[in-house]
């Protein structure tokens, strides 16, 4: 059955048009446009997947459906859920009214509708989640009970990946030694929460979209995200967002802001990396896959910086190599997508691949460029991490890993060297990333005072 045949089946519809939208994260966006027997027209939204989620997949579409059908009834605003398709891994919503874009406005209007975002979170953090009909995700233990399930469910997903991760297992180590522990009963967290993941229509937020990371847990953690987003989507003041907060909740612990800001940035450096034998979606968002991958490695060793009280050296990205002898290729391309390809494309699905595309050949530039002296300094630096020469950067990433799950190693020990990484990589994605590239958390400093 086509996703078309379906939409009529289940709106008693005459005809269906489905046309996929750009971006869309691990799910695919479709705008949906049905004709009633009377002739009238309705727009309607449609999240599907390519194909079913793997079997260690815990957050899938049809866990994200129960939670749009449980907040329905609540103050918080969501599309109405008109079906989920019986086979495939896809979900019919109604259209709900607003634009998703946040970033580029004028500050007085992003200002305007974060405001307004302000009591629709503490509204969310405040429902009884016990009244929900949540069967995935219940029965409510304590917070601590539920991070510790977050973090048991994203450390498995390291198991099977491709090349060793030692320093995301010293992340997840120091993430389950300093779980909090408070009192209350746990919340209905977002997960991803913020500008980008909610509709508005300039003046107010009108929906809340993509909860397949919500879960319950500490509220806390969607402050964290807001954070997060924040190097993509940047709010006009972060800390007067948390302060509206307060005012509506009572006082934030700052730690486990910090704590969630490591966590969340953990998720998607996880998110990021590729398992053991899985091939690369070579039809997917890569160009944008690979920037946004860079910049979260990179977050993700500065909130783990920040957690720990270690300032970090600045983050020098010196443009002293030579270009190769394939420059010259480099530009001709580069120039023919930007001047000749996307001027021509009015499908913005495929113009937005096009700048993707775009982004894939100037990190291969950098890489021509940087790739024989960054491998140089990774041997040296793991050399100096492990008191040893190594005999391949492979096996000396093997190394670290073993010795982090030995507790010979921890995440205070890998910090240097994760940073060091990080740099050697914007270096050569900086003329990918952009302004990316010197995007930051914000700083929590002031809440601390």
């Amino acid at each position: 059955m086509s996703y078309e045949s379906w939409i009529q089946e289940v709106t008693g519809s005459t005809a269906a048009e489905v046309h996929r939208r750009p971006g869309g994260g691990r799910h695919q966006a479709f705008d949906v446009e049905v004709t009633d027997a009377d002739g009238s027209r309705r727009e309607l939204f449609l999240r599907a997947d390519a194909a079913e989620p793997p079997g260690y997949e815990r957050y899938t579409l049809r866990r994200e459906t129960e939670i749009y059908r449980a907040l329905g009834p609540t103050p918080v605003p969501v599309p109405k859920v008109i079906a989920l398709h019986p086979e495939r891994p896809a979900v019919l919503m109604e259209r709900s009214a607003g634009a998703a874009r946040y970033a580029g406005l004028d500050t007085e209007v992003r200002q305007r509708v974060i405001d307004s975002f302000v009591p629709i979170l503490a509204e969310l953090h405040d429902l009884d989640v016990t009244s929900l009909e949540l069967p995935s995700l219940l029965p409510a233990r304590s917070i601590r009970d539920h991070v510790v399930d977050e973090i048991d469910s994203w450390e498995s997903r390291l198991e099977g990946m491709g090349e060793p991760q030692g320093f995301l297992r010293a992340c997840f180590a120091w993430l389950r030694a300093n779980a909090p522990d408070v009192p209350g009963p746990p919340s209905l967290v977002q997960g991803d929460t913020g500008p980008g993941n909610f509709l508005h229509d300039g003046v107010e937020v009108t929906a809340v979209l993509d909860w397949e990371l919500a879960h319950l847990g500490d509220p806390m953690e969607d402050l964290a995200w807001l954070a997060t987003r924040n190097a993509q989507e940047p709010v006009p003041d972060y800390l007067g967002f948390v302060a509206a907060y307060e005012a509506l909740r009572g006082p934030v612990d700052v730690f486990r802001i910090r704590y969630h800001m490591v966590f969340a940035e953990l998720r998607i450096a996880v998110l990021s990396a590729r398992r053991e034998g899985g091939e690369r979606d070579l039809l997917g968002e890569v160009g944008n896959g690979l920037i946004y991958g860079a910049l979260h490695k990179r977050l993700t060793v500065e909130a783990l910086a920040g957690a720990l009280g270690v300032a970090l050296a600045p983050l020098e990205l010196a443009d002293d190599a030579p270009e190769t002898e394939q420059g010259d290729l480099y530009d001709a391309a580069l120039a023919q997508i930007s001047e000749i390809i996307v001027p021509a494309i009015s499908d913005p699905f495929a113009a937005a691949r096009a700048k993707s595309l775009a982004r894939i050949v100037k990190y291969l530039r950098g890489v021509d460029r940087f790739g024989e002296a960054h491998r140089a300094a990774e041997e040296g630096d793991l050399a100096t991490l492990l008191g040893h020469q190594v005999a391949s950067i492979l096996v000396g990433r093997a190394e670290v890993e073993g010795r982090v799950l030995a507790g010979e190693l921890d995440a205070r020990d890998l910090l240097s060297s994760a940073w060091e990484s990080v740099r050697r990589e914007h270096q050569a994605m900086v003329g990918a990333m952009g302004v990316l590239a010197t995007r930051h958390l914000p700083d929590l400093t002031p809440l601390e005072a």
